[in-house]
């Protein structure tokens, strides 16, 4: 299995347009994820809501965007079971097998994807990232106690995520735990 930063230098060299429609799948235990660029590819384009309709099985894929341990930077990633590839990848798609903990996919983008060039795609890129709010890492109860004297949150952040979060593409569940960690952190600054 690769290292995270590993992965994530992959990911970000994306320069040449022949980088720009390959999906890179990593293994991790009995799953299968996309980082970054990869992850767009995947959510956007390769299993689009045209393509989910395709099967009633299929579900939205849920977006995980984390920081980077010991860093200030973040990374997002979704994931599927190894098992269940052919529920969350579309038939269309060949594997080229890379090592035995990565897959590769090379998808069509759609007409004028190449003109558009490098800097344009990478912005889509970035504002489709920042639609989705950091997870912060689960405390534990001592943690939290300490933290009740000093908020970890502000207004500005708070109202941040909520500006960020892409309500009409979650689930109700995923609304209602939103709202839930909203709650909470605004109890935090009373």
């Amino acid at each position: 299995m690769a290292k995270i930063q590993d992965i994530l230098d992959i990911e970000r060299l994306r320069t040449e347009p022949e980088t720009w429609n390959v999906i890179h799948l990593f293994k991790e235990g009995g799953f299968y994820r996309a980082y970054e660029w990869s992850a767009w590819l995947i959510v956007t384009i390769a299993y689009s809501d045209e393509i989910r309709k395709e099967s009633q099985d299929r579900k939205p894929l849920n977006v995980t965007h984390k920081h980077l341990r010991g860093s200030d930077d973040t990374f997002l990633f979704v994931g599927f079971p190894l098992k269940s590839a052919d529920k969350f990848i579309p038939n269309r798609l060949s594997f080229d097998n890379v090592s035995d903990s990565q897959i590769d996919m090379t998808i069509t983008l759609p007409d004028g994807i190449a003109e558009v060039g490098y800097d344009k795609l990478a912005e889509t890129f970035e504002l489709w990232k920042q639609d989705h709010p950091i997870q912060e890492p689960k405390t534990k109860p001592e943690e939290r106690a300490d933290e009740h004297h000093r908020p970890s949150h502000t207004l500005t952040g708070i109202m941040s995520q909520i500006l960020a979060y892409p309500l009409e593409q979650r689930t109700p569940m995923e609304n209602t735990n939103f709202i839930s960690q909203l709650k909470q952190q605004l109890a935090e600054l009373l």
